[in-house]
């Protein structure tokens, strides 16, 4: 007889003392991002619209964080705060507890586009923030070549954007952002635009990379699957504004792989945050002001 399911994904950290000893390790690392009650609000000709409101957390270093919630809940705005491409309304943003006030180094960023030069070859393109940042030419090239070769792309490197896949061309926006050495990477759901396969592909290579590299993740993301196979922790935020729901502890182990989306702490977390994101509430069929456009007897059920 099948054990029941057990939809508090709490329980299966209580109940493995692995994944119970991996986040008191992660608590003995420094915090390097904190979100202290940020707030994000639009003008417009209708009115006033709060995005975000109250948002707090802290990330630790070499944590992998999700930032997972329904559509119009904010993750991209924040995201674009943390990242310092947009200014909060209130609150505050510290990276090792400087107030982030712009863009800066520190913090590379992946957007779901692909935001590649197209007139850079791979090589160029991973070079190029290297040289804005005042690297001697021959340094920089050396340097590009181990992050491409990090990514699994070296014999693409004379390559043009127009010449690569879309994961490969997502594998070049990871290791431009990283060839910078921040403190943090900042993922806009860098994978929503790719097929299902590739999709499946690049959150693996993700995961290698993270393993062999000193950088924090955090990761936004629409996809209950990908939220879970990834992340340390979940941020889940509800809409409108978008406010934290909770922030929820991974306790499927690590390291992971494909076969754990079948196994039961993977499918109760799901089942945990699908609750979260999908209420009963919001089940209910819409019904769509309809105007007949076939002839009477024409059903298709």
């Amino acid at each position: 007889m099948t054990a029941p399911l057990i939809i508090d994904p709490d329980a299966y950290r209580r109940q493995s003392p692995e994944v119970a000893a991996r986040f008191e390790k992660l608590k003995q690392r420094p915090i390097i991002l904190e979100v202290d009650k940020l707030r994000k609000e639009f003008d417009s000709a209708h009115g006033s619209h709060v995005a975000i409101e109250e948002i707090s957390f802290q990330v630790r270093r070499r944590e992998f964080v999700c930032v997972l919630g329904p559509s119009g809940c904010g993750k991209s705005t924040l995201i674009r705060i943390l990242a310092g491409l947009d200014f909060p309304t209130g609150g505050d943003v510290r990276l090792d507890g400087k107030t982030v006030r712009g863009p800066g180094s520190d913090r590379g960023m992946v957007f779901q586009g692909y935001t590649l030069f197209p007139w850079l070859t791979v090589k160029q393109n991973v070079m190029f923030g290297l040289k804005v940042g005042g690297k001697p030419g021959h340094l920089a090239e050396s340097e590009a070549r181990e992050w491409i070769a990090l990514v699994g792309l070296s014999k693409f490197e004379n390559h043009y954007p127009h010449q690569l896949s879309g994961g490969m061309k997502q594998r070049v926006a990871i290791a431009r952002a990283l060839a910078n050495n921040p403190r943090i990477l900042l993922m806009d759901e860098p994978f929503g635009a790719l097929d299902a396969q590739t999709r499946a592909q690049m959150q693996s290579y993700l995961m290698q990379i993270w393993r062999q590299i000193d950088v924090t993740i955090l990761f936004i993301t629409h996809d209950l699957d990908e939220a879970v196979y990834l992340a340390d922790r979940i941020l889940v935020l509800g809409a409108n504004p978008g406010r934290v729901m909770e922030l929820i502890e991974n306790p499927v182990p690590q390291p992971r792989t494909p076969e754990q989306f079948q196994s039961e702490p993977f499918q109760a977390l799901r089942a945990r945050l699908d609750a979260l994101i999908h209420p009963p509430s919001l089940h209910k069929e819409d019904k769509l002001p309809l105007t007949r456009m076939t002839v009477v007897g024409d059903d298709v059920i």
